[in-house]
């Protein structure tokens, strides 16, 4: 029998064809609703383009990619229908409401729970301390970019080199439009110390960064199975979090997320 022709490298690069599926599909997730352009997905995966394009064809014949009238490519339904029968990785939502409202109590501020969702983080929960003066820039069910939100920096120290630097390229923020193109450099500067920060700690704190007379605190809940996709973080007007009391609250931060570390998989 014939070899396909467009198999010719077949032997060899089978064993890889689950790796290279499984990039292109994260490539396109990152780009959201946006969609992905067919050469950028080829070369955000590191994959040569015609061999991008066949395997776009065979995803989108079975319903696990979509190409708008754009040409851009977006995750398919099909993909939404594999989704429901997985296992939810998050076992006891109930517990980690506990322990938030637990470190909300002890810290007096506001506390999330995030899930990174596309290009940016999905906020899945907030308790509150008995401060009187609260942020409530973020509500439960919103989304919100990597660099507009602590939580989001978080997530930023946990990406590729490539989409790190799109996301701190971009600067996406709610603060002020004026404000942000003021200080651009310096905000570029303290995300890209925030992510270190991350790295060298295990957390990263600051002030007037996402927006001006915030200052907020996160930290990574790692799994241990998958790359970190939820954080749990303290915010709070720009006074509350100066560097000492920052230290204090480290520890039981990081307490904190490990101990919802628990509760998912």
């Amino acid at each position: 029998m014939a070899q396909d022709p467009r198999d010719a490298d077949a032997p060899e690069d089978r064993p890889q064809l689950v790796e290279r599926v499984a990039k292109i599909l994260r490539t396109i997730s990152r780009q959201g609703s946006a969609g992905a352009r067919l050469k950028d997905v080829a070369i955000d995966a590191g994959i040569a383009r015609p061999t991008v394009h066949r395997i776009l064809g065979e995803l989108g014949a079975v319903g696990y990619v979509m190409q708008r009238p754009d040409k851009r490519y977006t995750l398919g339904p099909a993909l939404f229908s594999l989704g429901l029968s997985a296992p939810n990785p998050i076992r006891d939502l109930a517990a980690i409401r506990q322990l938030a409202q637990a470190l909300a109590d002890h810290c007096g501020d506001v506390v999330y729970v995030a899930l990174r969702k596309f290009d940016g983080v999905h906020y899945l929960l907030r308790a509150e301390g008995n401060y009187p003066i609260r942020t409530h820039l973020v509500s439960v069910n919103d989304t919100k970019p990597f660099t507009a939100s602590y939580s989001g920096l978080v997530m930023l120290a946990s990406l590729g080199e490539d989409e790190r630097r799109t996301a701190i390229n971009k600067l996406a923020l709610d603060a002020p439009r004026d404000w942000v193109e003021k200080h651009r450099r310096q905000l570029e500067r303290q995300i890209r110390d925030k992510v270190a920060e991350v790295e060298a700690l295990g957390y990263c704190a600051g002030r007037n960064i996402v927006m001006p007379g915030i200052a907020g605190m996160a930290a990574p809940i790692l799994s241990a199975t998958l790359p970190p996709y939820m954080t749990v973080s303290i915010s709070a007007v720009e006074d509350r979090l100066h560097a000492e009391r920052v230290k204090e609250l480290a520890p039981r931060l990081l307490k904190t997320a490990r101990e919802m570390a628990a509760f998912i998989d």
